[in-house]
């Protein structure tokens, strides 16, 4: 009897090892402060090409740079773009798209339109778009993807657009048949009727079809830390109602589209899921990640109701909440960043920031599940790999806020990461640093973020 019990003892140690190594992964750091250069504040991208690994800044001081290394180990890193300097500068790349092994391409942001760079051997780049498709208001390109003949791009700013190229070279935007700015919602604050979708922010390949998920409505990053330093009742009041939600599309040839999230359908009133669960209402309003995985689409949103989520479909018409992290008590996750799968499991980043001591502000977060299913997600990483912070003014923010962009090198899982950003605060100017330079106490002229920079995990079984 004492041998069985001994031996149960085992046993259950045994397994309750084995569970616990399953879900065991650590992580090492192989890139810090932006590739030695602090004002990459974002590692906005990444995408494998012909063996190497490459990966996008953000820089709005210097331009974007595009970095790669055929091992991903530390000091193996070289620059392979540097963003020109001047007006046509570009700011960030925001996506890197590999198609096959024949070309990779960077959808690169920038004041005077959003432009695509393309390159077939990782060092010579070009520019094959340019100027926003011949709408300078389209001044962010978030996603490419291929479709049948076509190389596609999600696009906008003011309004949403489709671009797309047959041979990788031209890119025109595409006249969608009804216009992905036909949704007329009525905003509250002005009584009037306004342009719901304002950007293409994902795009998708599932069963055969195309599809484009849109964005309703951004809050500004200065109203985020604002948030953080006010009582609820204060921060309730801060974030409008927004007037419509985020809307998805599909399409069998790029040219003809079907809303089935959206407007007046079976989620509907107002886009967002809102009959299926009356707290989210209009707060999703921005459809941020997708991912096809096992069989079944995913979106990850932001909600500006502290009820950020993620929602799948077996069919494109059919959906369900698969992991809501307010009911986590994780509801400072604003935005589910990447939706990425990887060796059977899908991989979940989030932008998690505030002030260092408010109630749950803890840092990126990365999180898994084997299947997809609900009340299937761990958390892998929960303080932003490190746990430090640094120092914003006079208000301390975790220093790795939120988790980019994934990649995958020799069978190995890589997350990027966002850190603040490098750029000048004043509070003696009309524009968007004179807001954040008021909100943070400073007078006259200071850089915030320059000692910081992205930095770049590797995955360690």
């Amino acid at each position: 009897m004492k041998k069985f019990v001994r031996l149960s003892i085992v046993t259950f140690l045994f397994f309750l090892f084995l569970a616990c190594e399953l879900h065991a992964e650590d992580w090492v750091r192989v890139v810090d402060k932006g590739f030695g250069d602090p004002s990459n504040d974002y590692a906005w991208s990444m995408a494998t090409f012909r063996g190497q690994l490459y990966v996008g800044t953000l820089n709005l001081l210097k331009g974007a740079e595009i970095w790669r290394s055929s091992s991903g180990e530390s000091d193996t890193w070289e620059r392979v773009y540097n963003s020109p300097s001047g007006i046509f500068s570009n700011s960030g790349i925001r996506y890197l798209y590999a198609d096959g092994n024949q070309a990779l391409y960077a959808a690169a942001s920038g004041l005077k339109g959003a432009g695509v760079l393309k390159t077939t051997n990782g060092r010579l780049w070009i520019t094959v778009g340019r100027g926003g498709m011949g709408d300078r208001q389209n001044n962010s390109i978030r996603c490419i993807v291929r479709f049948k003949d076509y190389l596609y791009g999600g696009m906008g700013n003011n309004g949403a657009n489709l671009c797309r190229s047959k041979d990788g070279f031209t890119w025109r935007l595409v006249k969608t048949n009804p216009g992905f700015q036909s949704t007329r919602v009525l905003d509250p604050n002005t009584n009037s009727l306004v342009t719901n979708n304002m950007m293409i922010g994902e795009l998708a390949v599932f069963n055969n079809q195309l599809y484009a998920f849109t964005w309703a409505k951004d809050v500004q990053p200065e109203l985020y830390l604002k948030m953080t330093q006010a009582t609820p009742e204060e921060a309730a009041g801060m974030v409008s109602q927004p007037p419509g939600a985020f809307e998805i599309w599909r399409s069998s040839d790029g040219v003809t589209w079907e809303r089935v999230v959206g407007q007046n359908d079976a989620y509907g009133n107002g886009m967002g899921f809102s009959l299926l669960d009356p707290d989210e209402g209009l707060n999703n309003d921005i459809a941020v990640s997708t991912a096809v995985f096992k069989g079944q689409l995913y979106v990850g949103t932001q909600n500006n109701n502290k009820n950020t989520s993620i929602w799948r479909t077996p069919n494109g018409t059919q959906w369900t909440k698969v992991l809501s992290f307010f009911d986590l008590g994780e509801n400072s996750n604003v935005y589910v960043w990447r939706l990425f799968p990887f060796k059977d499991k899908l991989y979940v980043s989030t932008l998690n920031v505030g002030a260092v001591g408010a109630p749950g502000i803890t840092g990126a977060q990365i999180w898994a599940s084997d299947s997809g299913d609900p009340d299937t997600f761990y958390n892998l990483v929960h303080n932003g790999f490190d746990g430090e912070s640094v120092a914003w003014g006079d208000v301390q923010l975790p220093k790795n806020y939120g988790v980019r962009c994934f990649g995958v090198l020799n069978d190995t899982l890589f997350a990027g990461t966002a850190t603040i950003f490098t750029m000048p605060i004043t509070s003696t100017q009309n524009h968007a640093g004179s807001r954040l330079g008021n909100i943070m106490g400073i007078r006259g002229t200071a850089f915030v973020g320059q000692d910081v920079g992205c930095e770049i995990w590797q995955m360690v079984p």
